[in-house]
């Protein structure tokens, strides 16, 4: 049976994308057919960071447009991952419509689906909420990722989706993780620490499980894995961390952190881009009904 998860978080930039990335690797890594979809319609730019070429074949747009079969958007990503891209050209975000994403679902053969969610509050970052079974959040333990995060739980709720936990991502030795669960009123699922091997993976578009099997941060992964579907081997197998904190690292992750950052989600300038992106011209009437859903789901 196949379990859908919505990795969701409140604003980019803290770690959601790399999170699909790398949970999803780990998984498939461990025997799971695990399919990892990106539902950002509008920046989608989950392929990359698996190094995949989003424009090299049909998308997750051209599914939900009608144009393509979803056996025909699906590639396959490393460790044995299959990856649903979403399109990167502005002109294939108005063509598809997110209320067919319950059918691309179905269309998927997999044991877990996960699905990377859009930043802010759009029609088409609700949906995926929606129809998940559950819903995984992302967040840093800074104050504003912790708010925008509690909106992104608040709207789980309104549509009757249960939050199964948050994940906390770049902690130091100093980060009250478990503070960060308490705030938002859910589990912390797992505490993904400040690594350089994941900027340094995420630059070379490999996931950390092949770029840095034995890594602080590959092992959380593994963990997450484990609290996500049970199976312990994955955590028993998986190789004692080894140190990625020396100078060697440190310099690599500064030099690739400004393109990491892009990566995951940009700045808050991008995603009051997206933003508007997202929600669209007033003018049209596929605007008109999204700005209706939104005030009728928020009001």
């Amino acid at each position: 049976m196949t379990r859908v998860y919505a990795v969701a978080s409140g604003k980019g930039g803290v770690g959601k994308t790399t999170t699909v990335a790398n949970l999803g690797a780990v998984l498939a890594e461990a025997g799971h057919e695990a399919v990892v979809v990106d539902v950002d319609l509008g920046m989608g730019n989950l392929a990359g960071v698996l190094g995949i070429d989003a424009g090299a074949g049909e998308t997750l747009n051209d599914a939900l447009a009608g144009t393509a079969e979803v056996s025909e958007t699906v590639r396959e990503g490393p460790a044995g991952l299959s990856v649903l891209p979403a399109s990167d050209a502005l002109d294939d975000f108005g063509k598809a419509d997110p209320t067919g994403l319950p059918a691309v679902l179905d269309a998927l053969d997999a044991d877990v689906v996960l699905l990377d969610t859009s930043a802010g509050l759009s029609h088409d970052s609700v949906e995926p909420l929606r129809v998940a079974d559950e819903v995984v959040l992302v967040s840093t333990a800074e104050r504003g990722a912790i708010g925008d995060t509690a909106k992104t739980s608040e709207v789980a709720d309104r549509v009757g989706t249960p939050v199964m936990g948050v994940v906390v991502t770049r902690t130091t030795a100093e980060t009250d993780a478990e503070s960060v669960g308490e705030r938002l009123g859910v589990e912390l699922l797992e505490s993904i620490p400040d690594d350089p091997a994941v900027a340094a993976a995420a630059a070379d578009g490999t996931p950390l499980v092949t770029a840095a099997p034995a890594a602080p941060a590959t092992a959380a992964y593994r963990r997450l894995a484990a609290a996500l579907t049970g199976d312990d081997s994955i955590t028993a197998t998986a190789d004692e961390p080894a140190s990625t904190t020396g100078p060697a690292a440190v310099a690599d992750a500064e030099a690739v952190a400004e393109g990491d950052e892009a990566l995951d989600g940009g700045t808050e300038a991008d995603d009051e881009s997206a933003e508007g992106i997202d929600t669209g011209s007033e003018e049209g009437d596929d605007a008109n009904e999204r700005t209706g859903f939104l005030r009728w789901l928020l009001g």
